[in-house]
């Protein structure tokens, strides 16, 4: 079973203002609890502060994620959900140890050859950026035949920029993205500094004396990423595609896993997923092709309007791939008045979520009990319900669901890879 993107947003925003009304008290009645509010540190495990960052006490939850709240360099910031939280710091550290790169002699004197050394279409070097790029269209599509799509849209206007195309031309951009899944982080993260980072990191390439394994032997032990290899699989579809090239394919990847043209361009234009998270979502619904109703999901995770629910989203379609791939076979994605519920090809029901810590709220407790009484009143009712969720149910809500005959499993990890 999935909350829809809808009513999950409901069910969350009730749960944490219900929350922040009645303060940390574990009991409110026979019925229903508070969901609790913990220290940073019974979470993260003494990684709650770290070079860049803090995150702050309390930590809240929604019923089903923690909301946290993290200092860093550039402020404190919103972070919903565990995973969210794991990307967020991951990415601190990619910066921090891409900033120590500056102790290093050799590396400042490669970044200063880097800037002496401008390369052919740099705007600052070049009288007529366009018509140099107009006049180079053909040559370079012959040369470089992924390259000629980007610099046709440069040279209509349509996107990119001479120096996006020099960035292109001189593998600076494929450096970048390189080096960037070595670190763990997204190519396309929305982290200012760090994406300034990733640049001029890889500028360096382009001076010809360094190459991102040199880059990265100067990094300290344990920033770098060592990737299983269905992981490595997807990191090198990663590296090799220009963002053009990687929006192609995952518009036909989406196709080829009967989404509807409707919720693909829904997807492709949601501001709130990089274009790596798009390619991953559609690559995970391609892995279940016998599964009927994924559109369901596609559209769920189309509609987010914020991006603590678009990572909410790609972690849940990620987590329930692995669910069908080595748990149970799924047989379709059914809406039971309003929810989206997964069917198991053997009978029962399934309930696969990225949850952080389910408390037995009062929105939780009316939405598990309706749904287990519309349930039973399906034609060919389930024979029963697994719960499995990434995190931890409290006794009372374990208690309550155990009653309606519900399997419980907790802790349940998320798959390695780029999705925390």
């Amino acid at each position: 079973m999935m909350v829809s993107g809808l009513a999950f947003k409901r069910l969350a925003a009730c749960a944490l203002f219900t929350g922040l009304l009645t303060g940390p008290a574990l009991s409110l009645s026979d019925q229903y609890e508070t969901a609790p509010e913990v220290a940073p540190a019974q979470l993260l495990d003494g990684k709650e502060v770290g070079p860049g960052y803090a995150v702050l006490p309390p930590v809240r939850s929604t019923g089903f994620l923690h909301d946290y709240e993290l200092q860093a360099d550039q402020g404190i910031e919103k972070v919903l959900g565990d995973g969210l939280l794991k990307m967020r710091l991951s990415e601190i550290k990619a910066f921090v140890a891409l900033e120590s790169l500056k102790n290093d002699a050799s590396f400042l004197d490669g970044l200063k050859q880097s800037a002496q050394k401008p390369v052919e279409f740099v705007e600052s070097t070049i009288q007529d950026p366009v018509g140099t790029a107009k006049s180079t269209v053909s040559g370079v599509g012959r040369v470089f035949s992924r390259l000629g799509k980007g610099v046709e849209s440069a040279v209509t206007g349509q996107g990119g920029s001479a120096a996006d195309i020099a960035k292109s031309i001189t593998g600076q951009a494929q450096a970048r993205r390189e080096l960037a899944v070595q670190l763990g982080v997204d190519p396309y993260t929305f982290d200012k500094a760090l994406s300034a980072k990733l640049d001029e990191t890889a500028s360096v390439t382009s001076a010809g004396s360094w190459t991102v394994t040199a880059i990265t032997a100067l990094i300290p032990g344990g920033v770098i990423v060592n990737a299983t290899r269905a992981a490595e699989d997807f990191r090198n579809v990663i590296v090799d595609s220009t963002e053009s090239e990687l929006r192609e394919r995952t518009l036909d990847t989406f196709r080829k896993a009967g989404i509807s043209e409707r919720n693909i361009m829904n997807i492709d234009a949601n501001p709130h997923y990089t274009a790596s998270e798009k390619a991953i979502i559609a690559y995970q619904m391609a892995a279940m092709p016998s599964v009927q109703g994924l559109d369901l999901i596609a559209e769920d995770a189309a509609g987010v309007k914020d991006r603590g629910f678009a990572y909410f989203q790609l972690r849940r379609i990620v987590l329930l791939e692995t669910y069908h791939r080595k748990i149970s076979g799924l047989g379709q994605i059914r809406d039971v008045t309003g929810l989206l519920v997964a069917m198991r090809r053997d009978g029962m029901a399934a309930i696969v979520m990225p949850y952080d810590t389910v408390a037995w709220t009062e929105p939780a407790a009316k939405t598990f009990s309706g749904l287990q009484e519309d349930l039973n009143r399906l034609p060919f009712p389930p024979t029963g319900v697994d719960f499995l969720i990434t995190g931890t149910v409290t006794q009372m809500a374990a208690e309550r669901m155990t009653a309606f005959g519900w399997e419980i499993t907790g802790n349940y990890p998320m798959p390695e890879g780029p999705v925390h």
